[in-house]
């Protein structure tokens, strides 16, 4: 099986060529590496061009993240297309494992590795992962969407994750829209179509940065709400037995993840209203009275509130720390 990297570049001289050599070292080298400059004010261009050799590049204006990974997909001739942020490093059998995924299950539109965060100029594996092929686990279309809200930490970052191009075929034009959530946007409807694999060892470093678009949670959810407004129509139409019902939980509690994190930055009014549409979005009891409870909250004297999430989250050390497992955890860096 054919494997293309895909590497979107922006802003990222102090971190790409960290990135490419973690691509140069695998032990299994793919038969194309693209790189795709998106613009930016700092001498990136110059130092992926040291490697013009090694890689494909090419460029473009600014576009953002979303546009860029379009493009990345329609350029690739790979039968596996291996995604990675231009800050992020691979272990050196993280290729290997992905190709024997895909092999050993051929049903799956798309694999995942697990993962480590860390900050800092380096990540030093400090021991060999365990690559046996028991660690891969199965996981159907309802299951992974639910879990991918659950645990969105796990499955949160285009660099842990290899789809197949053919399955870019059944997800239409401009896969992924929404930059900043558009990794979200592209596996929620993944799950549409078919299931994943997850291959629980760390094989993946992801570099935890302040200025990540993941750190500002007000601009994060917006988006994800913005996502699953136009992912409506498409599953409410879905046959498959049990997605349609979660995927009116999981927009009903995007909603009241937005609204305490607007009710955190004074924005009431717009917290409220998008309290009162999550009710519509999953009527059910156990959903709606979570919203009416926190909709009726923001009534109270501001000292009877509850203590509403910041809009911005905080940054500790995440160096060698187990991937994030919140309701909204996200880990797009753009």
């Amino acid at each position: 099986m054919t494997i293309s990297v895909l590497i979107p570049a922006y802003n990222a001289a102090g971190t790409i060529e960290a990135t490419l050599n973690s691509v140069f070292r695998q032990t299994v080298q793919p038969e194309e590496i693209i790189v795709l400059w998106d613009g930016g004010t700092d001498d990136t261009l110059d130092r992926i061009q040291r490697f013009k050799d090694r890689i494909t590049i090419a460029r473009q204006e600014n576009h953002g993240v979303a546009f860029t990974r379009n493009r990345l997909v329609e350029m690739a001739k790979g039968e596996i297309l291996a995604f990675l942020d231009n800050d992020d490093l691979w272990h050196p059998k993280y290729l290997a494992v992905q190709r024997t995924l895909m092999r050993n299950y051929p049903e799956a539109l798309a694999s995942f590795a697990g993962h480590v965060d860390f900050t800092g100029a380096e990540y030093v594996w400090r021991e060999e992962p365990d690559t046996n092929p028991a660690n891969a686990e199965w996981i159907g279309q309802v299951d992974f969407f639910k879990r991918y809200n659950v645990t969105t930490g796990l499955f949160g970052s285009m660099s842990f994750a290899c789809v197949r191009k053919s399955a870019f075929n059944r997800l239409g034009p401009e896969p992924f829209q929404f930059s900043g959530v558009d990794d979200s946007y592209l596996f929620y409807r993944v799950s549409l179509f078919g299931g994943v694999v997850f291959f629980k060892s760390p094989l993946v470093a992801y570099r935890v940065s302040e200025g990540s678009f993941s750190a500002n949670r007000l601009k994060m959810l917006l988006q994800w709400v913005k996502a699953f407004e136009k992912l409506e129509p498409e599953f409410h139409q879905s046959g498959v037995k049990g997605l349609r019902e979660a995927f009116s939980r999981a927009y009903a509690m995007k909603r009241r993840n937005y609204a305490k994190v607007l009710l955190g930055a004074g924005r009431t009014a717009e917290a409220r209203q998008q309290l009162l549409r999550s009710m519509a979005n999953c009527p059910r009891p156990a959903s709606a009275g979570k919203s009416f409870a926190l909709w009726a909250s923001s009534w109270l004297p501001s000292f009877l509130q509850p203590r509403w999430p910041p809009s911005a989250r905080a940054m500790a050390s995440f160096v060698g720390a187990p991937p994030a497992a919140s309701p909204d955890a996200g880990s797009v860096k753009s």
